[in-house]
């Protein structure tokens, strides 16, 4: 009986590390890309413009669209694979 709730354990902490990576941690790097980008392109006042900041915010915006891009293409799999024929992740 103690297997089982173990499993069970370990089968909740992947989901609960899974959401918090995927529900939480996403929008996290998004809005820290929007924070480099503003910090990168300055402002009006006359602060200097950040060119890093302004690569490392696109560099985390592709991160983000990979990633949104990945799941679909998840999600999607059988139904690429029934009507169109493409194979993705070794299926």
């Amino acid at each position: 009986m103690d297997i089982i709730w173990s499993d069970i354990a370990l089968a909740a902490g992947r989901v609960l590390l899974v959401g918090a990576v995927f529900g939480a941690g996403l929008p996290a790097l998004f809005a820290l890309g929007l924070r480099l980008h503003a910090a990168g392109a300055g402002d009006l006042d006359g602060v200097e413009r950040r060119p890093a900041f302004t690569v490392l915010g696109y560099v985390l915006f592709a991160i983000v669209v990979a990633a949104v891009v990945t799941g679909v293409l998840w999600i999607t799999r059988s139904s690429l694979h029934h009507y169109l024929g493409i194979s993705l992740f070794g299926a």
